[in-house]
């Protein structure tokens, strides 16, 4: 195993992390726009999607964090 695999998984998650959240921006920036121009219907259904994103996002930063965990509980 490469020494950097740590870093790169590291880099990888990082780069997925961002591009995840900049999703989450566009998505509320849109919310706010409907809810300025009186559209809440179309700004509940875009807070739905934000929550099930923001749920998905959870799991995956909580599975992430396990294998972290499991990894270092390995090298002890």
């Amino acid at each position: 195993m490469s020494i950097n695999k740590p870093s790169n998984d590291l880099i990888n998650t990082k780069e997925a992390e961002i591009h995840r959240l900049s999703w989450l921006d566009a998505l509320f920036t849109t919310i706010k726009n409907d809810l300025t121009s009186g559209d809440t219907h179309k700004a509940q259904k875009l807070a739905d999607l934000g929550q099930y994103l923001a749920q998905d996002f959870q799991h995956y930063s909580e599975d992430d964090l396990t294998q972290l965990l499991a990894g270092k509980e390995d090298s002890l």
